[in-house]
């Protein structure tokens, strides 16, 4: 069989834009056409045909393919559909039968360019008719399963539920039916400041179901739901990327950035609308996968502070997809090394810090364009090299680090140092890892991007637990509706609960900060970090 595929020589190619549309045309052609005809017809033998050249075609430019829907569009790789005029219908038409089987997406593999006609024509016809069956997604991938069809993956929300296990999974967490007792729509609001989210929350207790299906997308809150159901999905897809990727990597076998490219452009979109969505998430810790929990948290702290800065959506992807992978040469670490609970010893140490060239080998030997891998290498080679040269790896050089290097080196440390490991006992609450970071400025890190990154973040960054002086305590959090000031400070409250655990009371506003008293309008004691509650602040403030 003759190679269909560029050779690894041949400069890399940009991809038509209106590839998406024809990919797009190619299969609402080929799944209405096998509704109405057998598979010895001639028209739907050309659909087959049209669809091996258009998979062998998105094939030139990436190791796999990706088509995903999101708010109503669809993204093909990391970039956005657009439609010529006179077939904008197709994107509605298609939108609508990815709905009916309950399906985000479809994933095809290298090996879907030498797929045969007849698997591509059943293929269709499962899709076609998932829609009939009770429950279509399951049904659907439990066929595709059957048959061995394993150049095609569905994409689907179920997969979000993995990210229960990230939870579930933490050193000293309660049960999260015990956590969220409390949660949602029916949480109240305290003081007399608050009225104004008391009615807003008491007005969609009260509301309709009329009024809702007349208006389901028109409230804060079912928009706010919205983000922040894509952002948990996002977190999860991501930690099942980077797991395949290292897995792949480790068992010497080939492993693509495709996926994760579509990851972080979808990181990219919620960072540009809300960006508190993906800062809710980036307190997830984790001790059994702290490196990838840890890769993704920096990826979204790098992103929330490039987008402070002004960087546009193409340098945003960039700067996420180098960080989600600035570590990934830590799979080449010992564990017994990596997780070593007592001090290293300097070999230890010299083995610790070979990650960061680590990481760029790595990276060189993903199955992507060359392009794209030569646009992130260089961030995670200079991470760990501090913003006045003086860290590793030990360079001649004189010139300063890159801008996505020095955002990298901020939330990398950020999040290393407020995230508990199971060789550190000790790690800082996020306010007083802010105050620790700034005695660092000018020489570990950027002076002005540090001070960015602290305004971003808050004087309380949220996921902060503060103790005050009527022994209440409350978790720093977002504003609980965008119809209340998003300006002040918002917290919620923590209850004990009859297990030993806590559970969700109350938010309460805290007001602005008074430069006069010092403090907000309830006298902060401390600050306490959510590991000594045994507590994951994502699980309150999103689940």
């Amino acid at each position: 069989m003759t190679d269909r595929f560029p050779k690894k020589d041949v400069p890399a190619m940009k991809i038509d834009p209106l590839a998406g549309q024809r990919f797009l045309q190619v299969l609402n052609a080929l799944f209405s056409t096998a509704k109405i005809h057998l598979d010895n017809n001639q028209l739907l033998q050309n659909c087959a045909d049209n669809f091996s050249r258009s998979i062998e075609e998105l094939l030139q430019f990436d190791d796999e393919i990706n088509l995903l829907t999101s708010v109503g569009c669809f993204y093909l790789q990391q970039e956005k559909i657009f439609l010529q005029r006179n077939i904008s219908g197709l994107a509605r038409k298609m939108l609508a039968y990815f709905e009916k089987r309950q399906i985000e997406g479809l994933h095809f593999n290298r090996s879907a360019a030498y797929v045969s006609h007849e698997d591509i024509l059943a293929f269709a016809r499962l899709l076609n008719q998932a829609k009939d069956e009770e429950d279509p997604l399951f049904w659907l991938q439990s066929m595709l399963e059957e048959k061995n069809y394993h150049w095609v993956e569905i994409i689907n929300t179920t997969q979000a539920q993995s990210l229960a296990s990230i939870f579930s999974s933490t050193e000293g967490a309660t049960p999260r039916g015990k956590q969220t007792g409390k949660g949602g729509s029916g949480q109240k609001t305290t003081e007399s400041g608050n009225k104004q989210a008391e009615k807003t929350t008491a007005d969609q207790k009260a509301g309709s179901r009329e009024d809702s299906r007349k208006k389901p997308a028109s409230t804060p809150r079912r928009r706010r739901r919205r983000r922040t159901q894509k952002a948990v999905l996002t977190y999860s897809y991501a930690m099942h990327s980077l797991h395949e990727v290292a897995e792949r990597l480790n068992s010497n076998k080939a492993a693509g950035l495709g996926k994760s490219v579509q990851l972080v452009q979808n990181m990219v979109d919620l960072v540009m609308s809300d960006d508190n969505v993906l800062l809710d998430l980036s307190t997830i810790r984790d001790y059994d996968d702290y490196t990838f929990t840890h890769s993704i948290n920096v990826s979204i702290l790098s992103l929330c502070l490039g987008n402070r800065i002004g960087l546009s959506k193409v340098s945003l992807a960039r700067l996420g997809l180098s960080a989600l992978f600035h570590d990934l040469g830590k799979i080449d670490i010992p564990k017994d090394i990596l997780n070593k609970p007592d001090k290293l010893t300097e070999k230890e140490f010299g083995i610790v810090k070979q990650h960061s060239i680590n990481s760029v080998r790595r990276i060189l030997k993903l199955r992507a364009s060359y392009d794209r891998k030569s646009s992130i290498i260089l961030p995670p080679f200079e991470h760990h090299l501090r913003y006045d040269l003086s860290g590793y790896p030990k360079t001649p050089r004189k010139t300063p680090i890159s801008l996505f290097g020095r955002i990298i080196t901020i939330a990398d440390v950020y999040d290393a140092i407020t995230g508990p490991r199971i060789y550190r006992k000790s790690y800082m609450s996020p306010d007083k890892a802010l105050g620790f970071m700034l005695k660092d400025s000018a020489t570990v890190f950027d002076p002005i991007l540090l001070k960015v990154f602290i305004n971003m973040l808050g004087i309380y960054p949220i996921g902060t637990v503060l103790f005050f002086e009527n022994e209440e305590m409350g978790l720093v959090a977002q504003a609980p509706d965008e119809t209340v000031d998003p300006q002040a400070l918002w917290v919620l409250l923590l209850e004990k609960d009859e297990n030993g655990g806590y559970r969700k009371g109350a938010y309460l506003n805290l007001g602005m900060w008074n430069p006069d008293t010092g403090t907000f309008n309830r006298r902060i004691l401390k600050t306490i970090h959510p590991a000594d509650l045994g507590i994951q602040p994502a699980e309150f403030l999103l689940l």
